[in-house]
């Protein structure tokens, strides 16, 4: 199988370990897989079979196993030491003829043989962040209105529509990859009145009929930001350039709503203003194997 796999720093220093015959040939990627789950159970007082207490996926643990040859080994294992250094964050690209994904991690060692014959080495990385994250960001939109503008420009001095008011307050986006959260924009169109209410309490509703609400007033010119993804879920508020943590806005009863596999569809509703706002929702696929 053709792969490319990429190891860069936090600086964005690149090292590419993928199969060559003169730089590093790799032998063994492990941690493609699903990681493995840990299962807690008790047992029944004189019963047979338990019962589950909990079940989760600590964290991922990628191994490349590599060999150096040709001439030139002592600089390239230098340059491998330059990106790779032990505690240090480390981002993986891996990518095949059918996908292009990374991991996030933090290097755990990083071991080279010096006095062998056949100079092999190995590099173990631990990722908190389970999953293999597609390189593509995906985007779906709502707007109260949409542009209807387009080229080649009318000829004629009759009117013509620059946008029209959308009759639906549904979106949808596909998620081919497993259930994941995601980055909600939510944005005050354009207004002549500095810092006019365009609009109050956004509500985002799934097709479950779960829903992630903010109270309170838009104001001309504000961003709403909020991420649902487990271990970063936050709401901020951009106004006039200055982001502020607004978790406290959060309505009693939201859920931090997720991506499931397959189409999502998603319904906007606001006590005041909907037509005023636009919506964007972006992700990334996310995998537990690859």
């Amino acid at each position: 199988m053709f792969y490319t796999l990429i190891l860069e720093n936090q600086s964005g220093e690149q090292l590419n370990l993928s199969t060559t015959a003169n730089q590093y040939m790799t032998s063994k990627i492990e941690g493609l897989n699903p990681p493995a789950g840990t299962i807690s159970t008790s047992s029944y007082a004189g019963m047979n079979g338990s019962y589950l207490n909990n079940a989760f996926i600590e964290k991922r643990n990628v191994v490349i196993s590599f060999a150096m040859r040709g001439i030139g080994i002592e600089k390239r294992r230098h340059q491998l030491y330059h990106v790779v250094k032990p505690s240090r964050y480390i981002k993986i690209w891996y990518k095949t003829a059918n996908i292009d994904v990374y991991a996030e991690g933090y290097v755990e060692t990083c071991d080279v043989e010096h006095f062998e014959q056949q100079i092999s080495g190995q590099i173990s990385i631990l990722c908190p962040d389970i999953y293999w994250y597609s390189r593509d960001i995906f985007y779906a939109y709502y707007s109260g209105i949409t542009g209807a503008f387009h080229f080649p420009f009318p000829e004629s001095d009759a009117p013509f529509p620059l946008g029209v008011y959308s009759n639906s307050n549904l979106f949808s986006i596909t998620n081919d990859g497993d259930e994941t959260g995601f980055t909600l924009r939510i944005e005050a169109l354009p207004s002549d009145i500095p810092q006019e209410v365009v609009a109050v309490t956004p509500t985002i509703y799934n097709e479950n009929g779960e829903y992630l609400q903010i109270k309170g007033d838009i104001l001309t010119g504000d961003v709403i930001t909020v991420t649902t993804k487990t271990g970063n879920k936050t709401v901020t508020l951009t106004r006039n350039g200055v982001d502020s943590n607004i978790l406290n806005r959060l309505v009693s009863g939201s859920t931090w709503l997720t991506l499931k596999e397959g189409t999502n569809i998603f319904r906007v509703e606001a006590v005041r203003g909907m037509k005023k706002l636009r919506v964007t929702l972006m992700h990334r696929n996310s995998y537990l194997g690859v």
